[in-house]
Parts: C-alpha cells; sequence; structure tokens
C-alpha cells in the first residue's frame, strides 16, 4: 500500500494515546470516560467534538468530521495521512522505519515560487553584509538587533531596483516566476522590483515556506511609506498569514503561551528580550484564518498591542472576536503608550518582559476603555455600556468574576445587574445534527438506515460481504457503496476487517466519517448477528421492491393504453405479493 507497512501504522495506532495527540492542538474536557472540545474543523462555539478513549476515534456530531488519530492530525495539519502516521510516531518515539523505494515525494505545484523567494533572500542576506549595506548594519545596530536575531530571522537589505532585477535574472527565473512571487513589476515596459533600499524581514507560512516580505524604510522620508509588504499573490495571502508562528509554535507548547503583538519589528523586540513565543497579523483586523490558526496553538494567548489609540482600539476588536472563537487570551496593562519595541529600546528588556506578565482580563480591558467610547452621562449610552459589558461579562466569567464586575457597572451607571445575571439572552442557533445514526433503530427509518446495518454487519463478517453481494448486489447510498468496495478489497486478502488499516485506506473524507459513525456502534450490535443482518437485508429488499411499485405507479398515470395499464397493473401486483411476503417473514 505504502512505504510505511500496515504493522507499522496498526502499532503506532495502539500504542498512540489519541487524547494525549489532540491535546497538543486542542483543548479537550474529560466526561465521563471520553473527552469533548470545541471542534477545529467548524466555525464551533459549544464543544461539539467527541473522543472515544475506548474506540480511539474522534467525531464531531455537527459538522460530521470524523477519523482516528492518524487522520485528525492529517486533517488539522494539512498534511498526507502517512505524514501524520509519521508525526504521531515521532511523538511516541515509535522505531519507525521506512521503506522508502515505495515513496513519491509530492512536488508542491507552488515550490518554483518558494525556491526563488529563497533565493532572492540570500541574496538580501548577501547584501546585508556587502559594502553597501555597512549603514544597514548600523541602523540593525542602533535599533539593538544583534547577530543572532539577523541571521534567525533571515533580515536582508534590498538595494536599488536594478541589482535586484539582475540578480533574479541571473538566476535563471522567468518573468512569469518573478512577477507570481511579486517581486518585480512593470511600467511602461521597464521592468523594476518592488522592494528598493529598504530592510527586508522575510514572511513565512505556517509550514516555514517563505512567501514573501515586510520591507521597512531606512530614513524617515514622510513621502515614503515606512512599511510595505509583498502585494497579494498566490502564495501571499495576508489574511492567512501570521508573521513567526512557524519558528514561535514550538515555543509556545513548551512557555505554555504565545504572545500576540500588531508587527514585525514588535516581534524582533521580544526576541531581543529573548522571549520566542511572539507573533503578529501583520494588522491588526484578525480574519477567520489567522484565528484557526491561533486556536490551533492551543496555548493561552496575551495580546500585547500598542498602547496608543490606535492599539487600544485594535485590542478591543480582537477581544470581540476572539470571544466568539472561544479563545483563552488575556491583556497586557500597557499604560506607556509604546509600543513593545519602544518598550525595549528607551525602557529595557527588563520592563518588556515584566509587562508581558502585568495582564489584565478582556472584561476588566473593557472597564477602562468602553467609558471612553460611551457618554455615560447619557441615559442610552449608559444603557448601551451596560448591555455591552453584560454580555461579556456572562460569555467569559466566572461567578465570583461576575458579582464583582456587577457591582462595579452599579457604580457606574445605577444599573444593578445582580439579580438578572441568569437572565442574559444568549441566542443560539440551533445545531444542525448530521446525518449519522446514533442511537435509531435501523429498521424503521428506512432504506438508508437498513444499509448502515447492512454494512455494519460486512463490517464484522465477510460472510456477511458475500451474501449481500449475492442477494443485493450494490448500495443505494453511494457513500455505502465506497466504503463497501473498500471491504471487499480487504476480503480478498484477509478473513477480518482491520479498523486501522482500512481506516489508512480510505481518500475521501465523507466515506471516512461514515466508517467513524459506524465504529461507534449506534445499533449496539457488537459482533456478527444473523438475525439482524437478515432483517436488514429484508429492509433494503423491501424499499427496493416498494420503489419498484412507485415507479410503476407513475408509468400507469401517464400511459394511455389500456393493454400497457393492465400489463404494468400486473407487474405491480406481483412485486406487491413479494413485499408482502418478505413483511410476513419479519413479522414471523
Amino acid at each position: 500500500m505504502s512505504w510505511i507497512s500496515e504493522e507499522d501504522i496498526k502499532a503506532i495506532r495502539q500504542q498512540a494515546d489519541i487524547v494525549d495527540v489532540m491535546s497538543h492542538y486542542i483543548t479537550l474536557e474529560k466526561q465521563g470516560k471520553n473527552y469533548k472540545a470545541i471542534c477545529p474543523f467548524h466555525d464551533d462555539h459549544d464543544p461539539s467534538l467527541s473522543i472515544s478513549t475506548d474506540k480511539q476515534i474522534f467525531k464531531c456530531f455537527v459538522c460530521g468530521t470524523g477519523g482516528n488519530v492518524f487522520t485528525f492530525v492529517q486533517k488539522i495539519e494539512n498534511i498526507s495521512f502517512l505524514e501524520a502516521v509519521c508525526k504521531v510516531a515521532e511523538w511516541i518515539h515509535y522505531p519507525l522505519h521506512l521503506d522508502t523505494s515505495k515513496f513519491q515525494v509530492k512536488v508542491d505545484e507552488n515550490q518554483p515560487l518558494f525556491d526563488c523567494i529563497q533565493s532572492y533572500i540570500r541574496f538580501l542576506t548577501f547584501e546585508l553584509e556587502s559594502e553597501n549595506g555597512e549603514s544597514v548594519k548600523r541602523y540593525l545596530s542602533q535599533r539593538k538587533i544583534n547577530e543572532d536575531i539577523i541571521k534567525r530571522f533571515e533580515i536582508g537589505y534590498a538595494p536599488e531596483s536594478s541589482r535586484s532585477v539582475k540578480y533574479l535574472k541571473a538566476k535563471g527565473f522567468n518573468e512569469q516566476i518573478l512577477f507570481d512571487t511579486g517581486l518585480i513589476r512593470t511600467h511602461d515596459l521597464n521592468t523594476y522590483a518592488v522592494f528598493d533600499h529598504r530592510l527586508m524581514i522575510p514572511i513565512h507560512d505556517e509550514h516555514g515556506n517563505p512567501v514573501g516580505f515586510t520591507a521597512r524604510r531606512l530614513n524617515e522620508d514622510k513621502d515614503i511609506a515606512k512599511y510595505i509588504n509583498t502585494s497579494e499573490t498566490k502564495i501571499y495571502h495576508k489574511g492567512n498569514l501570521i508573521f513567526n508562528y512557524h519558528r514561535a509554535k514550538e515555543f509556545a507548547k513548551k512557555n505554555k503561551r504565545c504572545i500576540l503583538v500588531e508587527g514585525a519589528m514588535d516581534v524582533i523586540a521580544f526576541e531581543k528580550a529573548d522571549i520566542h513565543e511572539s507573533i503578529a497579523c501583520l494588522g491588526t483586523a484578525c480574519t477567520k484564518e489567522q484565528m484557526t490558526l491561533l486556536k490551533r496553538l492551543n496555548v493561552p494567548l496575551v495580546v500585547c498591542y500598542d498602547g496608543d489609540r490606535a492599539g487600544k482600539a485594535a485590542t478591543y476588536k480582537f477581544g470581540k472576536l476572539a470571544v466568539d472563537y472561544g479563545l483563552n487570551f488575556s491583556i497586557v496593562k500597557n499604560t506607556t503608550g509604546k509600543d513593545p519595541d519602544e518598550i525595549f529600546n528607551e525602557l529595557g528588556k527588563d520592563e518588556l518582559y515584566l509587562s508581558a506578565h502585568k495582564t489584565v482580563s478582556f472584561v476588566e480591558f473593557l472597564f477602562e476603555y468602553l467609558p471612553n467610547q460611551y457618554d455615560l452621562d447619557n441615559y442610552e449610552d449608559k444603557k448601551k455600556f451596560t448591555s455591552e459589558m453584560q454580555a461579556f461579562i456572562e460569555r467569559t466569567c466566572t461567578d465570583f468574576e461576575k458579582a464583582d464586575y456587577y457591582s462595579r457597572i452599579r457604580d457606574l451607571t445605577g444599573f444593578d445587574l445582580s439579580n438578572s445575571a441568569s437572565a442574559v439572552a444568549q441566542i443560539k442557533e440551533p445545531r444542525n445534527k448530521p446525518s449519522v445514526i446514533r442511537n435509531m433503530e435501523p429498521l424503521k427509518n428506512g432504506r438508508t438506515l437498513a444499509e448502515y446495518g447492512v454494512l455494519w454487519m460486512i463490517l464484522k463478517s465477510k460472510l456477511a460481504a458475500d451474501q449481500f453481494k449475492d442477494q443485493i448486489g450494490f448500495f443505494q447510498d453511494p457513500i455505502c457503496e465506497e466504503l463497501s468496495l473498500y471491504c471487499y478489497d480487504m476480503y480478498r486478502n484477509m478473513d477480518h476487517i482491520d479498523f486501522d488499516v482500512l481506516m489508512s485506506y480510505i481518500e475521501k473524507e465523507e466515506v471516512r466519517n461514515l466508517l467513524v459513525s459506524l465504529m461507534e456502534n449506534p445499533f449496539h450490535v457488537y459482533e456478527y448477528n444473523e438475525d439482524f443482518f437478515n432483517d436488514s437485508l429484508m429492509k433494503i429488499k423491501e424499499c427496493t421492491l416498494q420503489d419498484q411499485i412507485d415507479q410503476i405507479n407513475n408509468q400507469i398515470k401517464n400511459v394511455q393504453d389500456p393493454m400497457i395499464k393492465i400489463s404494468l397493473a400486473s407487474k405491480k401486483q406481483e412485486l406487491i405479493i413479494q413485499r408482502n411476503e418478505i413483511n410476513h417473514r419479519k413479522e414471523g
């Protein structure tokens, strides 16, 4: 099947605890002997992801996503199944022996673009170390950015446009690749480099691939933009990227926190203070994709935006969004009015270190921020302020915090909410349950549920597979049909279904999700049961006959020839007799 043996896949799955692995990515909450969590695969606010410790599988009962430890890692990391197996093996220190002779490296279609940008990074770092970059090195020294940080972040210098264009063409990159990376543009038939006489800081995606740059001017000419970034390209989508994410994520897990700042220089400020778990969204408005990346870190977030008016407004916007996404976060109480880089340069390393520990809750932040946004001498504004504060207190605070906060609201506004806290209206969207078969009797709910019952028996017995092929032959439900084909293929080589191996074969997510639903055993039939299997078969046959009867009824309505009608009625009667015989057998 692959360059990893089936024996290894099974052994890794048996030795890896799905709870331990999933805890690397999301917060799990114990519920009896199992666990639940906020699902990372859809916009989930109430825990809808269930993790079974006995079966070592997970299932979301809203979006339907499910699988085992490998498929979870595969989906959340957006990697191949075999790469996920390797990652899990590494975590549990399993001695995995790879048969690389069967391995075909999957080439990323964007690799030529990554290679082009990486080559340009090498040119920029060379230019920084050249005579042309001497003034830039002095500038970095003045900003207290040492050699270690320069090398780690691959900081460079973009010289005049002509030198960059000459280098890129000399390296053999065609113009289309250079345009697609956003490194060059044309104007009046002239080709020029986008970045000219700027300090260059590379930007990477979550996997560490270089995708673009943030570039700072090297003088204080107000007519020139202080910062410019790579424009939107095939690989650079600003809303999908978080600066330093690929480097910071391991430090964040180790230190059990991640610091969110506004820009790349703020990240570097924390690096100067030997704090390596800081990241930046390269803009104050976080997107859904960025929030998903932040959730994936699975550590508390410390928001350290600038201390000025704009920074506080950005903190407010982020906080509202973070509450919606269920992020665990606190906010640095920044009373200096400065950004992290200014704090380090003007007040020193210790002050920046201490500032990251001086945090308050989002509600505490709102008590300072919102009174400046509302006129609390105005009755209508007081109501709006109180309503907004109450909503966030109810959503984010514990009972003992609520009592204190409602007392403070009373002091500020005169409104006493202490007796109405439990009555806050929290309108929730109805949760759309997926079409799973949990806790439903298959024989009383139509053909699809009967097919699920038959398929469960096929998963339990080769005899059931053979009998179904002989008596009916196909499933009406296309997902059932696909899963059955995997079963038939496995039975050609063995006399039982190995669920770990079967899971590794399945490529389509909807087929895998059905397998997970069946593995939860909603029928409470634990081994092959002949009576259950035969009852399910009869239900399918009954439904098939009823479908044929319905089709004949439609034909009878649409034909005019009386002889044809008589012939159709005769066929219909035969089908009715067959259907009734099935019903009698079921009742008997």
